[in-house]
């Protein structure tokens, strides 16, 4: 009787063993097969290139995306903020400045209309020829522009003076704290002696055209703009052509 006990006893493990082989070989079998359908239902997903995109976190998404139209939106969006703020910020300081310093009682339809009416001016330069004699530049320092069609002077020209701007020894004076766009448009001719011998390469002379800005508290001219070009010998060996533009915004 405690053989046959013995006996089933082994059986039973044997047959336990076996099945929980079984099973177990079922499960990976069942793993391994859904592990494959997952992989070839995935979609392929291409390789992005850095080149011509970028990937950025947005609300805890990594998006990727064409890098030239990414930037533009995230430009604009910017921009259009920052316009914005400078937008209310200049109407504010328009309505202090005029509610402090102008005498005079306003209605409330004018005084909306007040943010309107911006500080502007545009200058024409007076036409001048090129020095000569002792009244010489030296080489490579810059001319100032001090000669400017001015007050009544603007009209006969399409420049303007308004709104509390004032003209001074060259410059302009503008009353009210601001955002402003200022712009600059430089044209001038060189006559050229054909007879004159030139020992110096003038290729390698640049022509810089620039706008300051005078800080009362540094008490010195800050640097706004800027543009550089290349000072090039004249195939018409007559005169010599240039122009140039440049524009920012100044608060």
């Amino acid at each position: 009787m405690e053989c046959n006990c013995l006996n089933r006893l082994n059986l039973d493990r044997k047959k336990a063993i076996t099945i929980g082989t079984i099973l177990a070989v079922v499960f990976l079998l069942i793993v391994l097969v859904t592990v494959v359908i997952i992989v070839w239902t995935m979609p392929d997903l291409k390789a992005k290139d850095g080149n011509t995109h970028i990937c950025l976190k947005i609300d805890s998404d990594v998006k990727c995306s064409e890098t030239t139209s990414t930037l533009k939106c995230l430009l604009e969006k910017e921009i259009a903020q920052v316009y914005k703020e400078t937008a209310e910020l200049d109407t504010k300081d328009t309505k202090d400045y005029f509610s402090n310093n102008v005498k005079i009682e306003l209605k409330n339809d004018y005084l909306a209309s007040i943010p309107d009416m911006k500080p502007a001016a545009k200058l024409v330069g007076l036409l001048a020829n090129k020095h000569k004699g002792l009244d010489k530049k030296k080489s490579g320092e810059l001319e100032t522009v001090v000669s400017w069609f001015n007050g009544r002077e603007l009209d006969y020209t399409t420049g303007f003076m308004r709104y509390g701007v004032r003209y001074q020894n060259g410059r302009l004076i503008v009353p009210l704290t601001g955002t402003y766009n200022i712009y600059s448009f430089l044209s001038l001719t060189e006559d050229i002696d054909p007879t004159e011998i030139r020992d110096k390469n003038t290729n390698a002379t640049l022509i810089k055209h620039a706008m300051y800005k005078f800080n009362v508290k540094q008490e010195h001219d800050v640097e706004l703009a800027l543009c550089m070009q290349t000072h090039r010998r004249p195939t018409n060996r007559n005169f010599n052509a240039f122009s140039s533009h440049i524009s920012t915004l100044v608060h």
